[in-house]
């Protein structure tokens, strides 16, 4: 959580809610944390993965587990020893997500 809440977007501001002891982790689950401009994003993420080539998707398959290493070294290597962000007073109240998927 303190490595999302040291980003931006609506998924470090659902993180520094965490934090702050507004939310908890599972109310991602239950709850829609994410903007309707973040959504839509995914979606279109989600259609142009289904629209590329099998070949091309096979490939970025085959090459995720050494990204997933290298992205994993490289949060393990991360000093956590920095205070947590300013706390920007968010509460979030999100609705039902949203299942179009």
């Amino acid at each position: 959580m303190v490595l999302l809440a040291r980003g931006e977007g609506d998924l470090a501001d659902f993180a520094r809610d965490v934090l702050a002891g507004r939310a908890n982790p599972e109310d991602l689950l239950y709850r829609s944390y994410l903007s309707e401009k973040t959504l839509d994003a995914a979606f279109a993420d989600v259609d142009a993965w289904h629209a590329l080539p099998e070949s091309e998707q096979e490939a970025a398959i085959a090459a995720a587990a050494a990204r997933t290493r290298e992205e994993i070294e490289a949060l393990a290597a991360l000093d956590l020893s920095d205070t947590p962000p300013e706390d920007e007073g968010h509460d979030f109240d999100g609705g039902f997500m949203k299942s179009s998927w």
